[in-house]
């Protein structure tokens, strides 16, 4: 299991593929605007125009597509990321909606606190076999909370190994 301790300068952690629909930039586009506040349903048209794919995606939105998609896939079983600062994202082709991308991250640096870790992360937006933009993101690495009904750990059956003989 890791521990937020457990991130190593150079390490690269990768994510899976994911892709920028829609309904995602038009989702952070009206929370941007509104603020998480929906109070203004006359003003909501104007935000819901309509998205096809290939359409340029905000570079925000991107970033932060990346870094949840390897929250999720790299192996972090379940430790969180918590963005603390960003330099700025350097954009070295456009990116599309519906555009598989996937992200890589290496561990340029790493402060440890008794609560979790501060990482620097290099971060790579890669797609079609190519890199379309980079750039540098501190974040704050917490432990997954405890679920109140999480079960006991699991303790392998081995019926004919000596170590499991009662004593």
């Amino acid at each position: 299991m890791r521990t937020p301790l457990s991130f190593g300068v150079g390490e690269v952690l990768f994510s899976s593929a994911f892709r920028i629909t829609p309904h995602d930039v038009a989702a952070w586009e009206r929370a941007k605007v509104l603020g998480g506040r929906d109070d203004r349903p006359g003003f909501r048209s104007r935000l819901e125009r309509p998205l096809v794919a290939g359409s340029p995606v905000p570079q925000d939105l991107m970033l932060a597509c990346a870094l949840e998609a390897l929250e999720h896939a790299s192996g972090l079983d379940g430790c969180m990321l918590q963005p603390t600062s960003a330099g700025k994202l350097r954009s070295l082709a456009p990116v599309g909606i519906g555009e598989p991308l996937s992200s890589v991250a290496t561990v340029r640096y790493r402060s440890d606190r008794p609560e979790g870790s501060f990482l620097t992360l290099s971060i790579e937006i890669r797609g079609g076999g190519r890199k379309l933009a980079d750039v540098e993101l501190c974040v704050e690495v917490t432990a997954p909370k405890p679920t109140a009904n999480a079960a006991a750990p699991a303790t392998l059956e081995w019926p004919h190994a000596p170590f499991n003989q009662a004593a």
